[in-house]
């Protein structure tokens, strides 16, 4: 398939390790932006991802290019990935016992020509965390590098009460509609 990740998130490339899909890993050199003020964050975690998979395209101009873009919204606020334990404990408090979604746009782009972006939503509900919760959470430092500041493969797990969607998505690569999108572009190719 000659497919290449823009990103060197360990979570995608664990994911598509586990489903025997055979890639490379070329990182996109773009400094992630942030949202625009009243910026849909569907359309947001798109943009991004295209920046990511256009960036690694123009200079390799081979292959099918995957570039992925995961946030957290929550009352139309996009989560990132927090800065530092401060930030990363503001999250946690403003998702504790609500609802959010996990949004990841994707982008895929073969021979520099064609180009797919959609995006994956994932509704997470967090249970009611206590101050001492938050704080042993924040104490084994899971919150680094994840959107929303927790990864629900590791011991943020514990802090989801139920999630409607797809799991996949919500650890950063919804790879089972990627799977699909890059079907239809061989399709459309082979037409």
């Amino acid at each position: 398939m000659n497919l290449i990740l823009a990103s060197t998130s360990p979570r995608r490339i664990e994911l598509l390790r586990k489903f025997h899909i055979d890639f490379d890993v070329i990182p996109s050199n773009i400094t992630e932006p942030e949202p625009l003020q009243d910026e849909d964050p569907i359309s947001f975690a798109k943009k991004v991802s295209f920046l990511k998979a256009s960036e690694v395209s123009s200079r390799i101009k081979r292959g099918i290019i995957l570039g992925v873009d995961t946030i957290v919204e929550i009352d139309n606020i996009v989560l990132g990935k927090p800065k530092d334990r401060e930030s990363a404990e503001y999250m946690l408090k403003l998702l504790s016992g609500k609802i959010h979604r996990v949004i990841s746009g994707f982008t895929i782009i073969r021979y520099s020509t064609k180009v797919v972006k959609d995006a994956v939503i994932t509704t997470v509900k967090f249970r009611r965390l206590t101050e001492e919760e938050i704080q042993t959470y924040l104490d084994k430092e899971t919150y680094l590098d994840n959107a929303g500041a927790y990864a629900i493969q590791e011991e943020g797990s514990k802090l989801i009460e139920y999630i409607k969607g797809c799991y996949y998505n919500v650890m950063g690569l919804p790879i089972w509609r990627i799977m699909e999108a890059i079907k239809f572009l061989k399709v459309e190719e082979d037409r």
